[in-house]
């Protein structure tokens, strides 16, 4: 991989390459969840919510390669990390399916927006853009409410959130050891300084499965 040797680049390199991984998953999830939609506009709606997510992955795309950097050797790092996740969590259902990829993507944008506290320039302010919502959670939100109006359902969903979370944070800790270019997420790269990111991260996952009612 070629690129500036220094610190902070090989940082934002690093930032760059989970974030283009992230956004082709989420393009990937996105697109098998709006087959097992049981209705056209739900269908549609995450169809369309695929295409932003594949749109964000070609601006970091194109961005890394502007740099030099193949964004296929930025993304190498974290396929094995992430793809393991993601075999963890597979939904069994399209209720399931929506709150994992509501609160999966909360997780991961919580965990990118730690990490742009190291950084500054394009890169920080392109990592802003593409994590922004893209229109997804309202319409995750308002499903998930109404497939809670069956209390069964509602206990499921709420199981099933408690269950993200331990396998996110966990594979969080992992990603965190196991990549140095990830260093700006904890600049000190201290076991306090580790937990207080994870803390803050619970805690904003936590606000998330209350606003789904779960």
């Amino acid at each position: 991989m070629s690129g500036d040797p220094s610190g902070v680049q090989d940082e934002a390199v690093a930032l760059l390459g989970l974030v283009a991984y992230g956004e082709l998953c989420a393009f990937s999830r996105l697109a098998a969840d709006a087959q097992q939609a049981p209705d056209l506009a739900g269908r549609a709606e995450l169809a369309t919510l695929a295409a932003v997510e594949m749109d964000h992955y070609v601006r970091v795309r194109d961005h890394l390669a502007g740099r030099g950097v193949d964004v296929l050797d930025a993304m190498a790092p974290f396929v094995e990390r992430v793809d393991g996740l993601l075999r963890t969590v597979e939904p069994r259902d399209w209720p399931e399916a929506l709150v994992a990829t509501r609160l999966g993507r909360g997780l991961v944008t919580d965990l990118q927006a730690e990490a742009l506290e190291g950084l500054t320039g394009p890169e920080a302010e392109l990592v802003r853009e593409v994590i922004a919502d893209a229109g997804h959670d309202a319409f995750v939100d308002a499903r998930v409410h109404a497939a809670c109006a069956d209390p069964q359902v509602h206990a499921r969903l709420a199981m099933w959130a408690r269950r993200l979370l331990g396998e996110a944070l966990a594979a969080v800790t992992a990603a965190l050891q196991e990549y140095p270019g990830l260093a700006a997420v904890v600049p000190e790269d201290t076991t306090s300084t580790r937990s207080v990111v994870l803390k803050r991260l619970k805690s904003a996952h936590n606000r998330r499965v209350t606003a789904l009612g779960l």
